[in-house]
């Protein structure tokens, strides 16, 4: 910490820690998932981390988008790529990655830095 004191990165990272996370909980999703042996669905629940009140209120404003893309995603998988550990990491990155795709033609990106699951059912 002395050396990024001394090339003074200290205060950047400073404030970065005195700013307050933004969170934004989202509505649960419950999905078919591809068929693998049997029928089965997910039930989650997750709230997004993000790098300020901006980005959320983007969100927000383009949540009807948001959802249908998110649903998209986790309907397209099978539960055997998502019960693992490694398979939830792979997944909170790509939800992370759907808010990269503009919601509109030359349209703002959405900075999501971490997807933080509540609740993951698979049955």
């Amino acid at each position: 910490r002395d050396c990024l004191l001394s090339r003074g990165l200290g205060d950047v990272y400073k404030r970065q820690l005195s700013k307050p996370p933004v969170f934004l909980p989202m509505e649960a999703f419950t999905v078919n998932l591809q068929p693998e042996n049997g029928e089965q669905f997910l039930q989650t629940s997750f709230t997004l981390q993000v790098s300020n009140q901006a980005q959320l209120d983007l969100i927000k404003l383009y949540m009807p988008h948001v959802r249908s893309r998110l649903l998209l995603l986790l309907s397209g998988k099978k539960a055997s790529e998502i019960l693992t550990v490694e398979g939830k990491n792979k997944l909170s990155e790509e939800i992370i990655a759907v808010f990269k795709q503009p919601f509109t033609p030359q349209g703002p990106s959405v900075n999501v830095t971490n997807v933080l699951f509540t609740s993951f059912v698979v049955q």
